[in-house]
């Protein structure tokens, strides 16, 4: 089934995913969120008692291929009435990074590059190297002060999406239930954190990259 939209709601993917309705089509809503899991879709979270009006924000901030499906009431009966993919084309995407090492962050760059063009997606980075970037690189990438609020930018630029790419703690901040140490949400598939899909402490800088990019 192809996306669709029958009310007023909004997805975007900033640091996670966000969904907003405004429409009071009906007086509650059910909300679903899935992740592409090889060629099937897994569940990943759902709100039975979603009211007009209000928004929502999921934790897991890495790259994922999420569809998110809303359902209201009509005739006393369930009916989707929003239906939409994740899709980066032609989509302005903000990547931050978080690293102190300028080397890193000059290799990111070009990374990411790579990545706007394998995904036709329009690209900003920010860096605590931004300028000293600046004098260095000229290519398509857009490179915005790291300076500026993150969320008035998103929302003067239309970011679609956005992505840290750092080390980030991975003990503290998992639900480690079954003490299995990572995350299962609803389904099988097992991730170390909300900020990384698997541990990063041997990864190079660039296996960083693309594991939190899912490349």
């Amino acid at each position: 089934m192809e996306d669709f939209k029958k009310i007023n709601c909004v997805s975007r993917f900033i640091d996670g995913p966000f969904i907003e309705i405004t429409d009071n089509h009906s007086p509650i809503y059910i909300i679903e969120l899935y992740e592409k899991l090889g060629n099937e879709w897994g569940l990943v979270y759902s709100d039975n008692e979603f009211y007009p009006f209000r928004w929502f924000k999921y934790l897991r901030k890495f790259r994922t291929k999420w569809m998110v499906k809303i359902w209201g009431v009509e005739n006393e009966l369930p009916v989707l009435l929003y239906q939409h993919t994740y899709d980066e084309n032609n989509k302005n995407i903000l990547i931050e990074f978080d690293s102190p090492v300028f080397e890193t962050n000059l290799k990111w760059i070009y990374m990411s590059e790579n990545f706007s063009k394998e995904s036709n997606s329009n690209v900003y980075i920010t860096s605590k190297f931004s300028d000293r970037l600046k004098s260095l690189y000229n290519g398509p990438i857009k490179i915005i002060n790291n300076k500026i609020n993150i969320n008035e930018f998103c929302d003067l630029h239309n970011i679609y999406a956005s992505y840290k790419i750092g080390k980030y703690d991975i003990q503290s901040k998992t639900w480690n239930f079954w003490e299995s140490g990572g995350i299962f949400e609803n389904h099988a598939k097992h991730y170390s954190s909300w900020d990384h899909p698997d541990n990063w402490i041997k990864f190079s800088d660039e296996e960083l990259f693309n594991n939190i990019l899912g490349l």
